[in-house]
């Protein structure tokens, strides 16, 4: 006789389940599902700017009133590098510092910086700085916010707010015990057309040992929300906490792999350690004529202060002469919760690991490890879907609304568009769960989630490590909770509780960032928050279980889909353009005197209200006639000369020299450029010669790779021109001619050419779009 040893039931088998246990578990479900709700909108709120303190609160606290009042003296107008507007501001501003009981200097200085896939850039700056010493100093804080606004719009958030909040911290420390370290405040100049201002700081070396200096860099990326800290170089994970700051490592993690720039990015290049605070809310008005007083909000502005005068506070009182090694750290609730850096791989392994051990172990109590895979292989499809509805819906939402794609977005109202994608994917989500109840219990199930977060959290760990911890944690709790109850009696609610655990964890991680991503990057890389979303309603799907009837889960199923396409009917009215929130549009006037060609050139398309009548032609590249705007596609049509078109001007000044033994060439000139141009590009035509070196102003420009490319295959930049002009010696070999050609920007379109005048609900797109801007074109041969 054989005996047949039977394998226990599945954990989450629901077969011959009692309507009192269906009643149990059920209810545990709702109870959970209300308490992850709860959770949900309190890291949401938690998110929030808080009430901006009186100008009658305390001398040793920071207030927005009192930081504001000084606003409408630095950002009431634009005020670029070089423009008598910023001469303005920055003379309030040493006034100011003065009468804050400061002793300011000016530094002025030429500084070139090669953004990376550029060429170089120059301008003549004039920073601030200020010192203020310490009683015992190890180092040095350096608090910098830069002072100068993009040309087409006044800056009153960037940075101008900034600028203010750092005068009010000077103002508060000022009522405080001295720090033990030093504390210098820096105003950089040319921040917009290159992070010049802060490369010329580094070459001043004021700063002394970079290895001692703590930076706290004040930004801004749009006119409201939170003061995010989104990049920490160097270990200051302690300061970080003190302040209490919004942030996450996965920002940090993040903004690395993007192509954006900051001051702290020079600083950091030359040693310093530093973070990187900026509110990131509204950007559809960043670097327009809309970031202006009465768009800066007061709320962002007060979390900023509090944020980084604890900031500054807290490393005033550290050893600056010791390093905090590299750490994950997250905000949780209003604190910092952080950990060395070094237990990132090993917590990842550890999950590994437990997730080897439910699958051993589950066999034991009927789990499946082959219908755990079935579960992590097809939930592939969804993930992957996320990622398709994320990209494709920004695709059709450019091609329905092509303005969206100006800058870096002009979606005024983002969130409701990631809700109805959110809604839309927890249908789907939805949809699968179904299927995969018929084929597998809710624990294999919800360990084919878990697997997806194991894997995600070791690649993480090797790739990205500052946002390993969005996945370490839920899968670690999670494989944690179903390890413990798989002796659990199979109809038990404990089940629910286990294979829901990991919802916990996962709400509290990944919809603060979820948030904070869209807010910063805007609905472009809308995947990336949709695919975290994804996840989290894939932890909580066991919620669902006991497995509702056919018609409860199609009305679930048609809910969700009704949610989706309410969420993205709002969205669409809420992002209607009007007089408030203006459709971007752009438009610029060129002026090739080579040719006698005057031409109107757009980055959009012909749909484009007031200026879209002026474009016959395009899209299509003018690397050769404009090599300025070379690698863009550009709208443009024929227009009138204007009466008057400034150019830019080169003079030879001494003879050219030639070296006999290598035939180099050195040709000495004078470059003179219209009133207020904000930069000139210069080129050299490298079909015939080739650049071997070139000094502007007495810095030496490297001859190395840039990115341009033939014909005119050399250039550098001059931001903020001075108004006597610069001298300009080019080192060359090659025969024939050598032929230069200058591209000068002004702001501003000519008179007498029928320039387009914008309704009241367009508005030019935001810097550095072709955005009402002048260009005039003129080639040399020496």
């Amino acid at each position: 006789m054989t005996i047949q040893q039977q394998t226990p039931p599945p954990p989450a088998a629901q077969d011959s389940t009692s309507p009192t246990t269906m009643w149990h578990r059920r209810a545990v479900s709702l109870a959970v599902a209300l308490v992850l709700l709860l959770i949900g909108a309190a890291s949401v709120w938690s998110l929030r700017t808080p009430q901006p303190k009186p100008a009658s609160a305390s001398q040793t606290e920071f207030s927005a009133k009192r930081a504001l009042a000084r606003l409408d003296d630095i950002a009431a107008v634009p005020h670029p590098a070089g423009s008598a507007a910023a001469a303005e501001v920055r003379a309030y501003l040493v006034r100011e510092l003065r009468r804050l009981g400061v002793r300011p200097t000016v530094q002025t200085r030429v500084a070139s910086r090669t953004p990376s896939g550029g060429y170089p850039t120059l301008a003549r700056v004039n920073n601030i700085h200020a010192h203020i010493p310490g009683s015992k100093p190890t180092g040095r804080v350096l608090l910098v916010a830069h002072f100068d606004s993009v040309p087409n719009g006044p800056g009153a958030s960037d940075n101008g707010a900034n600028v203010a909040a750092v005068l009010e911290i000077v103002r508060a420390l000022g009522s405080m015990p001295q720090s033990r370290n030093d504390i210098d405040v820096l105003f950089t100049d040319a921040e917009e057309p290159g992070l010049l201002g802060a490369q010329a700081f580094v070459q001043s070396k004021v700063a002394g040992d970079p290895r001692r200096v703590a930076v706290v860099n004040l930004e801004a990326r749009g006119v409201s929300g939170p003061a995010l800290m989104f990049q920490m170089e160097g270990g200051l994970t302690s300061a970080v906490a003190d302040s209490h700051a919004v942030t996450t490592s996965f920002a940090g993690a993040l903004y690395s792999l993007l192509p954006n720039d900051t001051d702290l990015t020079v600083l950091a290049a030359d040693g310093m350690r530093g973070i990187n605070l900026a509110f990131m809310g509204g950007v559809a008005r960043y670097h327009t004529i809309h970031d202006d007083v009465a768009h800066v909000n007061a709320g962002s502005v007060q979390d900023m202060g509090d944020t980084a005068l604890a900031a500054v506070r807290s490393l005033g009182a550290a050893d600056l002469a010791e390093d905090e090694p590299e750490a994950t750290y997250f905000s949780l609730f209003g604190t910092v919760v952080s950990y060395p850096g070094s237990l990132t791989l090993p917590l990842a392994l550890v999950a590994l690991g437990a997730l080897v051990l439910v699958l051993i172990r589950g066999r034991r109590h009927g789990l499946r490890p082959s219908r755990a895979g079935l579960a992590a292989g097809s939930l592939t499809a969804v993930l992957l879907a996320a990622v398709g509805v994320g990209f494709g819906g920004w695709w059709l939402l450019s091609a329905l609304q092509p303005a969206f794609t100006f800058g870096i977005g002009a979606v005024y109202h983002p969130g409701p568009y990631l809700l109805a994608a959110s809604f839309l994917m927890v249908a789907v989500l939805f949809l699968w769960y179904r299927w995969a109840q018929r084929r597998m219990s809710c624990a294999e199930a919800s360990t084919g989630v878990l697997g997806w977060f194991v894997a995600l959290a070791l690649v993480s760990a090797v790739l990205l490590p500052g946002g390993a911890y969005l996945f370490t944690w839920p899968a670690l709790i999670g494989l944690g909770a179903l390890a413990a109850t798989l002796h659990a009696e199979p109809r038990s609610p404990l089940h629910v509780l286990a294979t829901a655990a990991s919802a916990l964890p996962a709400t509290v991680l990944l919809i603060p960032v979820s948030v904070l991503v869209t807010t910063a990057v805007g609905l472009g890389l809308s995947a990336a928050p949709l695919l975290l979303v994804t996840l989290l309603a894939a932890t909580a799907l066991p919620l669902v279980e006991p497995s509702p009837s056919r018609r409860v889960s199609a009305a679930l199923g048609a809910g969700l889909l009704l949610s989706a396409t309410a969420a993205a009917t709002v969205a669409a009215a809420l992002n209607g353009y009007t007089d408030s929130n203006p459709r971007p549009v752009s438009l610029a006037y060129a002026w090739e005197s080579d040719t006698g060609t005057a031409s109107w050139l757009s980055r959009g398309g012909r749909e484009q209200p007031a200026v879209g009548r002026l474009l016959d032609e395009g899209p299509e590249r003018l690397d050769d006639r404009i090599p300025s705007l070379a690698g863009a596609p550009l709208y443009h049509g024929r227009a009138l000369k204007a009466p008057d078109v400034p150019e830019p001007r080169i003079r030879r000044t001494a003879p050219d020299a030639i070296d006999p033994a290598t035939g180099r060439r050195t040709v000495h000139l004078h470059l003179t450029v219209p009133d207020d141009t904000y930069l000139v590009d210069v080129f050299a035509n490298t079909t015939e010669h080739t650049v071997r070196g070139a000094t502007v102003d007495g810095v030496d420009l490297n001859a190395g790779k840039t990115a341009l490319t033939e014909p005119w295959g050399w250039g550098f930049r001059y931001a903020a021109p001075p108004d006597k002009g610069m001298d300009l010696t080019i080192r060359a070999e090659g025969s024939g001619p050598l032929r230069i050609r200058a591209v000068s920007l002004t702001s501003g379109l000519p008179d007498g050419v029928h320039a387009p005048r914008l309704p009241s609900n367009t508005s030019w797109a935001g810097w550095p779009v072709l955005s009402g801007q002048t260009l005039a074109v003129r080639t040399f041969t020496f």
